[in-house]
């Protein structure tokens, strides 16, 4: 079969992602004639995607859904609209009798709710796909027998049940060549490299656990570094990103990688998000010698009683001690990520985050970004729960178009937050 996968659309605001969940899925894939596109990187997406369509007349196309929205409520981008568009597009042309397959992270935290508002897709592949997509292939006219995945019969939406978790070590490395580097060599963070699946954390908003199941399943280091060698040496990637949810966790495994890095005498630059707790001097000694660049940290809250009810695996003493360690780290930029108005924000704590703030920038200058955003309240989260107990939502509401949790005891302090970062013109 002639298989054309796409790369959702992301509104042009941000700068493109390597596709790396396509990149893993076209590693999967045998016999067949395949194309990727990645719309992001297409200067005008629904023109090039037609014509595209018309030059190669695909008998399937998948679709891969990274995103539902920015998440960002004061400036939100709903990337499902743009789904809706590419959808348009093959509808109107000769391929609109090519099967859709829809896929992605996106996909798979809504499943249900794209299944019954887009009649126009045939199949969804739910979570994993580089199993369940092969699999299906060779199964079209009866994905019954396929499991993890969803599909239309007598004009109802039937789900065959989640399929087993892809063990790491039987799959190969990403495709980069039918998913060309060139776009992205020059972005930074563009290009990702995973060294695991899972996260064992709690955190009551994030929807890893439900998308990569709540086990760490780790790929060999040597086997990483393989990877990371290969784009260094062969296709001229200068800097990437570890796309783990945490790096860090477990220290043993992501100290290996370090050490493999800095064995192979590689010469390249990396990023990653970090656990505050597993932080400290030593390994920030290794981060640097193994090229890291960036520090991303999601501590989120700013008080003891903030983190203990969102499910953080931290305390106000990691935070403080992982910025002690980082003021006096050169050449290394860090990121924090807050959330403006969590479950148990109140007054003191606002002030206190806001202090934080300026002692920081003050002492670490343009080496240091804060973020502060709100909650999206996502299927399959504790959060979720959180909201419907607290009379935000109904149970039965449909999350797909964006909704956020605010601590209704404090909501003047987003009205400060949004302020703020008005007046910080972002």
């Amino acid at each position: 079969m002639n298989i054309l996968l796409v790369q959702a659309y992301l509104g042009g605001k941000e700068p493109p992602i390597f596709p790396l969940g396509l990149s893993c899925l076209v590693s999967s894939i045998k016999g067949h004639n395949l194309k990727v596109v990645d719309t992001n990187v297409l200067s005008n997406y629904l023109v090039e995607l037609s014509e595209l369509l018309n030059n190669f007349n695909p008998d399937l196309i998948g679709l891969s859904l990274r995103n539902i929205d920015s998440t960002n409520k004061r400036k939100v981008i709903f990337y499902y609209s743009y789904l809706k568009k590419i959808i348009d597009v093959i509808k109107a042309g000769p391929s609109q009798k090519s099967k859709i397959v829809i896929g992605g992270s996106g996909f798979s935290m809504f499943a249900h709710e794209i299944m019954q508002d887009e009649p126009r897709i045939d199949y969804g592949i739910f979570l994993e796909g580089e199993n369940t997509f092969p699999n299906l292939l060779n199964h079209l006219d009866s994905p019954v027998a396929i499991r993890g995945v969803f599909f239309r019969e007598n004009g109802k939406v039937v789900f065959t049940g989640p399929n087993n978790q892809v063990n790491l070590t039987d799959i190969s490395f990403p495709e980069k060549n039918l998913v060309p580097l060139e776009p992205y060599l020059n972005i930074p963070e563009a290009i990702g490299v995973e060294t695991k699946r899972g996260c064992a954390l709690g955190c009551i908003y994030c929807i890893y656990g439900f998308l990569n199941g709540k086990n760490y399943r780790l790929k060999e280091p040597v086997k990483v570094v393989d990877e990371i060698e290969s784009l260094v040496l062969d296709m001229n990637v200068k800097s990437f990103t570890f796309v783990d949810s945490v790096f860090n966790l477990p220290l043993s495994h992501a100290e290996a990688i370090c050490k493999e890095i800095i064995k192979r005498g590689l010469t390249v630059s990396w990023s990653a998000w970090f656990h505050e707790g597993y932080l400290n001097k030593d390994f920030f000694d290794l981060l640097i010698n193994a090229g890291c660049k960036k520090i991303i940290l999601s501590p989120d809250g700013f008080s003891d009683d903030v983190l203990r009810k969102l499910g953080k695996t931290i305390k106000m003493e990691d935070i403080l001690r992982v910025y002690d360690i980082l003021k006096s780290v050169n050449g290394i930029e860090v990121c924090y990520n807050f959330f403006k108005n969590p479950p148990g924000q109140n007054v003191i704590t606002f002030l206190k985050l806001m202090a934080f703030y300026i002692k920081v920038k003050v002492r670490m200058k343009n080496r240091v970004h804060f973020e502060f955003n709100s909650l999206r309240i996502e299927p399959h989260t504790p959060l979720f729960k959180i909201a419907v107990k607290e009379g935000l939502i109904k149970n039965t509401d449909n999350l797909l178009f964006p909704v956020y949790y605010t601590n209704k005891k404090s909501y003047f302090i987003e009205i400060l937050f949004n302020g703020f970062l008005k007046i910080l013109g972002k």
